[in-house]
């Protein structure tokens, strides 16, 4: 049985509640203690208690605070509360770095890379320029490391990459919540997915609560994704086609909420695989390549709209 170790948490995050219930389930009878009313929801309808993961569980947990920590290893079974990241990565197999505050990740999770141990970090490795430098010098090419959005692994954008293999997109356009740093993961994973990596510029006429980011594929397809601030649910991607044929939405929050927790289920369930058998489900080429086009992104609208070709970009980053 391998033992996962769970780092946490941040303003709005309620990932270790979510990510260890894959492994590990739920109680019941605490969990009214999670803050997160849609976390509640899905756990009770979607999850029901059922062993996803046969071969792994959480059996600890580290947050910047005790009581917090304590509460997350009441609703979600893990029965081991750490008081540091030292001894939360001496004790496990692999940790699941579940914060989505990029900015902190680098200062953070620095030191658990020293460890050798795989780690999945939620989303992005980190916030700037000089900080993705250093970790791609640092951090060996073969080194066990997964970073992901779960919309990447959902049901519903698996279906999106059947249905464009015969036809492409005319036009793409997605729409998240947060803010850019944060989401733009959730609608830059699940587009390369569906129409590839091959962007050739990426230009932000947007402001900071109010991205407006346009990629340009090699082909000239054009994906313009905003990132909003306070913007209402759901989120997601929709493809259009040329006519009659219809557009086709691939919405991330779709209103059951199953195709989104069994996505974090798909996630979990090729992290562990990675652990075990060494099979990468995302490769540092992609993981290095996503960091810097979210990165671009906010130099371009630093620089007043600049468009930025991407091979001009970081282009020592591969």
């Amino acid at each position: 049985m391998l033992n996962f170790g769970i780092v946490g948490m941040n303003p709005g995050n309620g990932h270790p509640y979510s990510f260890t219930a894959v492994f590990n389930g739920f109680n019941p009878d605490a969990l009214e203690q999670c803050d997160f009313p849609i976390i509640r929801q899905y756990l009770v309808q979607h999850h029901r208690n059922q062993q996803f993961i046969q071969n792994a569980r959480v059996t600890h947990v580290w947050t910047q605070d005790r009581s917090l920590s304590e509460k997350i290893a009441a609703v979600s079974r893990i029965p081991n509360v750490v008081d540091s990241l030292a001894q939360l990565a001496d004790e496990t197999d692999a940790i699941i770095f579940a914060r989505d505050d990029i900015w902190n990740h680098f200062e953070m999770a620095r030191s658990l890379f020293r460890t050798g141990k795989p780690i999945y970090m939620d989303k992005l490795l980190c916030a700037t320029q000089e900080e993705l430098k250093i970790w791609s010098q640092e951090i060996p090419a073969d080194y066990p490391l997964m970073t992901a959005s779960s919309f990447r692994f959902a049901p519903i954008v698996k279906d999106a990459v059947a249905a464009v293999k015969a036809r492409r997109p005319m036009a793409v356009h997605g729409v998240s919540p947060c803010v850019w740093i944060r989401y733009a993961p959730h609608l830059l994973d699940p587009l390369f997915e569906i129409c590839g990596r091959d962007v050739a510029s990426v230009q932000n006429s947007g402001s900071d609560k109010h991205d407006i980011v346009t990629l340009t594929f090699a082909d000239g397809l054009m994906a313009v994704l905003e990132v909003h601030e306070g913007i209402s649910l759901p989120m997601g991607l929709k493809l259009r086609f040329s006519a009659p044929e219809q557009a086709i939405d691939v919405p991330y929050t779709d209103p059951t909420l199953e195709s989104y927790f069994l996505s974090i289920v798909e996630m979990m369930r090729q992290f562990t695989r990675m652990v075990e058998f060494g099979e990468y489900p995302v490769s540092r080429s992609e993981t290095l390549f996503m960091n810097r086009v979210v990165l671009a992104a906010l130099a371009s609208r630093e620089q007043g709209g600049r468009k930025i070709l991407l091979s001009e970009f970081l282009p020592e980053i591969i």
